[in-house]
């Protein structure tokens, strides 16, 4: 047949895939008759090579012969900033022709959910150091304002849509604003809050990040009420929680 389909007859972008890891913090109360702050981390990596050199981006990287687009993002993780094994959850495709000064090259863009693990930057990798940055949503009645900031340095900010700051490198904010969008759908009518929990924790712990990623605050005693069917109570207790001791749980 003269008309056999041939890969040389057809251009072909180049394929990244890029990952929207969120974390959540625990920072400890200097009185321990208050309760330790939990707060919304964003990782982020300093990049070490051009474009952008020096910017912030997402980790990620090319996809390589032989392997998955689920895989190159595990891959890259661990050696950008030394997250192992994070569950992925897709959240779509960006593929505007001008997103990459090197050419044209489509995202393949997850999000991932941890714990703020310690992160480290493999030799080798086009990454200089990774970072867990201060993310920040607030609603108005005009909108949403999310925040991303590091060290006093707004890196990143949107409100109502509208960029206001975009210190980060290719579209990498879009990306971003999108995933925070889809976590706090996912946490309002599913159980996605869930992935960022440790294996233990108690009500308190999970509702400070329930209220900051949703916007929505719940008294103490009607969030327990919201919870309490999704949760297994185990026999262990938090010691080191604020002037009493405080039951753990489980995802049911």
């Amino acid at each position: 047949m003269s008309d056999l389909y041939s890969l040389e007859n057809y251009d072909r972008p180049s394929v990244a895939a890029d990952a929207v890891v969120f974390g959540i913090d625990n920072i400890k109360a200097e009185d321990k008759k208050n309760l330790d702050t939990k707060k919304l981390k964003l990782l982020l990596v300093k990049r070490g090579e051009e474009p952008f050199m020096g910017s912030y981006s997402l980790p990620g990287g090319f996809l390589r012969k032989g392997e998955t687009i689920e895989e190159a993002a595990v891959r890259e993780l661990q050696e950008e900033a030394g997250v192992i094994e994070p569950k992925l959850i897709n959240l779509g495709v960006y593929s505007r022709p001008d997103r990459d000064p090197r050419g044209w090259i489509i995202s393949c863009c997850f999000i991932a959910l941890t714990n703020t693990v310690e992160l480290s930057t493999a030799a080798g990798s086009d990454a200089e150091s990774a970072h867990w940055l201060d993310l920040e949503a607030t609603d108005t009645n005009e909108g949403l304002t999310l925040k991303l900031h590091y060290n006093g340095e707004v890196v990143y900010e949107n409100s109502c849509g509208k960029t206001l700051s975009d210190k980060l490198a290719f579209d990498h904010g879009n990306m971003i604003l999108d995933a925070f969008l889809k976590l706090r759908d996912e946490v309002i009518n599913h159980d996605m809050i869930f992935g960022l929990m440790p294996e233990y924790f108690t009500i308190s712990d999970l509702q400070q990040p329930y209220e900051a990623i949703t916007g929505i605050h719940i008294s103490p005693q009607g969030f327990r009420k919201k919870v309490i069917g999704k949760l297994t109570e185990t026999e262990f207790f938090d010691e080191a929680a604020a002037h009493r001791t405080s039951k753990l749980y489980r995802k049911a």
